[in-house]
Parts: C-alpha cells; structure tokens; sequence
C-alpha cells in the first residue's frame, strides 16, 4: 500500500483510518547523531527560524519543487513561519507545551525509524527524547510540560507509553494484543484518551485510562484521534460516516460523569475527509484537517491536497486558515492562538505556524457543513479498518 511499510501518517488516515507516520517519500540517508547507551537526550544545532520566502524561479508543488513548473499564488506567506529544518527524514505530529514555548514532535531526520524530538519554537537546538529502533509518534505534552505521551510498536505492536521531558521514567501504560495510538492528556494530567481498533466491534474505537492506575480503563465512543477540550467537559474526535462516502468527519462528545452524552457532528462534507480535530486554547473553536487525493484517485501522498480549517463548535461557522497552494496536516494550537502544522512547502516536511487572526486566506463558510465543490475538489474515501501488518 505505501512506498515503504512505515510510512502510513496521512494517507493511512484515509484508506485504513489511522493518523501515524510522517513522511512522502523512501528512506534517505540520515545525519549523524551521537547517543550513548542508555539512550539519554541529546543536542543537535538547528538553523535560525525564518520566513518562508520562496521565489518564483522554484515552482512549488503540492508535496515539494517541481523545477520549471509555474509557482501557483500563495496570499499567507508572510504570515507563515517555519519553526523546523529538517533536509532528511520528516518532521511531523507537532504539539505545543502549556507554555507555548517548546514544541514536540516525531521525526525520521535521524533514522528510516520516527523517534520523538524536542526544540524551542524560536530556538537553535533539537533534544532527542526516545531513542529506539522501534517507531515513536504522535507525541502530546502533559499539561504542566514536565512529561509526554506517545504511541511505540517497540513492544511489538502499537501501545501508549509515557516519558519525562528530561528523558527519564519511561512507562508503558498500555500492553494488550490491540493496536493503541493518538494518545492525548486530560486537562488535569489525571487521564489519557486514546484510540484503539475494536477486535469485536471491528471499528476504531475511543477508551480512557487512568495514569496513575493504566490498568483501568473504561470504553467512550467509536471513533479515533480523541483531544480533550481545555474545560475537560467534552472530547473531539474523527469518525467514519455510516453511510454514503464512509468519509470522516468531526464530532464531539459531553463527558458527563463516566460516560459520553450528546454526540455532535461539527464538520462534515460530502467531498473531503475532515480529520485531525485539536481544540483552540479557549475551547471555541476545533482546528481540522480537511483532505482530498489528487485528481486519479491513486492516494499518493505526493499528489494529495490537505488545508487547515476551523470550526465554530456553537455555530458552525468555518474557516479555511490556509490557502491551498501545498498540503498542510497535522494543526495544533499554541496558547497564544497560533496553529502549529506540518507542510512540505519548503520541499520536505517541517513544522510551519501561522496566526489564524491575521490570514487573508480564510474563508467564511458560515453555518454550511463543509467546503463546497467550487472551493475545493472532490476528497479521498477514508475506509473504517484496522491497521494491516505491512502498516507496521
């Protein structure tokens, strides 16, 4: 299905449903980088954050350069800066600390295997957080920074296990015959949601567990890639449709007690895949990822198109934050209201952010239940099964 085995981020979202490995293209040769043995974090310079600032000469397409093709018109350059440089591998799965100043992330820029890495959003140096050569991804901080969450296969099939930022107290939190991913924090640091293929139900389905006692834990909803609401009362998350495309969309959940109430469908389109929901640091608004394949249908991830787009969740008002002219994945939110996303617009994946207050790109879709066919072309089918082994 995919160029090589571990690479299943994007495109695994919309053919099995499963949001985790970063990456177009097949193994590069890495950069060096020192470790000992027992795997402590290490340091690598990094170059200056700057403005994207590509000429026209470049032509720059959906996933890279495309030496001689016509440079299609960006409107939100210099609002959009790059916080990652990665040449090799790819950067991907981005979160923000509750400070807004340290980001998190996976990356294959050292090995063909994604480990998790640490950097200042404005800063010179990368840490390297896990090291193993197993598959670390979809990392998310805890919410005082001091620890994060992520999804490993280094037990032999995908679990959810914990770290320190000081690369300390690594915990397995989960250990069944199940694949577990798309970990994420309640507001109070107590709980972890995470996504888990139902062996009976035969559908991604949504459970919590305690951190303190991961051996309990207790059935949602169905659906997958969960992310709590800062009030801690409700959950987002992304869902295949029953009927017609099976396409995902957008939903949230009321966390009244132990159990889900009111499930609301906030973005959905009968031409794209809405995936990836993450909160907005004051609750209002869910940033989401909206997807289309290219215009064969051949689910390359070079040729598909992915924008960035907010909802209100009390209105349903929608606004497209970028603009179209190179895929954009993977949205979070800074404190400040900034969106983190992953883009090859500098011809490989990095980490790019831009303020959604000040895009000209945006587009109000007020009250209306997706992008329409005239902005948009017609998405990719995201299909409700679990991960295959060859994913692995």
């Amino acid at each position: 299905m995919m160029r090589n085995p571990l690479r299943i981020r994007m495109l695994a979202c919309l053919t099995v449903g499963l949001f985790i490995l970063g990456g177009c293209q097949g193994p590069q040769k890495a950069q060096p980088v020192t470790t000992d043995q027992a795997g402590e974090s290490q340091t690598q310079p990094e170059p200056q954050p700057q403005k994207a600032t590509p000429t026209p000469e470049e032509g720059v397409s959906f996933f890279g350069q495309r030496p001689g093709a016509p440079a299609p018109e960006n409107r939100i350059l210099t609002n959009m800066t790059q916080h990652t440089f990665s040449a090799v591998g790819r950067d991907f799965d981005p979160d923000l600390d509750p400070t807004g100043k340290v980001i998190v992330f996976a990356s294959t820029r050292n090995s063909e295997h994604p480990d998790i890495f640490m950097k200042h959003v404005d800063g010179y140096a990368i840490t390297q957080l896990t090291s193993d050569p197993a598959d670390d991804i979809q990392p998310r901080f805890s919410p005082d920074g001091k620890s994060v969450v992520f999804a490993s296969n280094r037990a032999g099939n995908w679990d959810i296990w914990l770290v320190n930022t000081d690369g300390t107290g690594l915990t397995q939190l989960t250990s069944t015959r199940t694949d577990e991913v798309a970990p994420c924090f309640s507001p109070d640091g107590k709980q972890v949601a995470f996504t888990v293929w139902g062996r009976q139900s035969h559908q991604w389905e949504i459970w919590v567990l305690a951190v303190d006692r991961p051996g309990v834990k207790r059935f949602l909803c169905y659906g997958m890639f969960p992310d709590w609401s800062p009030d801690g009362k409700r959950i987002a998350f992304q869902r295949a449709r029953q009927r017609g495309t099976r396409w995902f969309s957008v939903w949230s959940i009321e966390l009244v007690g132990d159990e889900a109430r009111h499930p609301t469908e906030l973005a959905y389109s009968d031409s794209h895949a809405c995936i990836a929901p993450r909160w907005s640091p004051d609750g209002k608004t869910i940033a989401y990822c909206a997807v289309q394949p290219n215009s064969m249908g051949n689910n390359d991830l070079d040729d598909m198109l992915a924008d960035i787009w907010t909802v209100d969740a009390q209105t349903g008002m929608k606004l497209r934050i970028t603009d179209g002219a190179v895929a954009a994945f993977n949205p979070t939110w800074s404190p400040s209201g900034r969106i983190y996303f992953v883009s090859a617009r500098s011809g490989v994946e990095n980490v790019w952010s831009l303020s959604t207050s000040e895009s000209p790109a945006r587009q109000t879709l007020a009250l209306q239940r997706g992008p329409s066919d005239q902005q948009r072309r017609p998405a990719a089918a995201a299909v409700n099964q679990p991960l295959s082994a060859e994913g692995k």
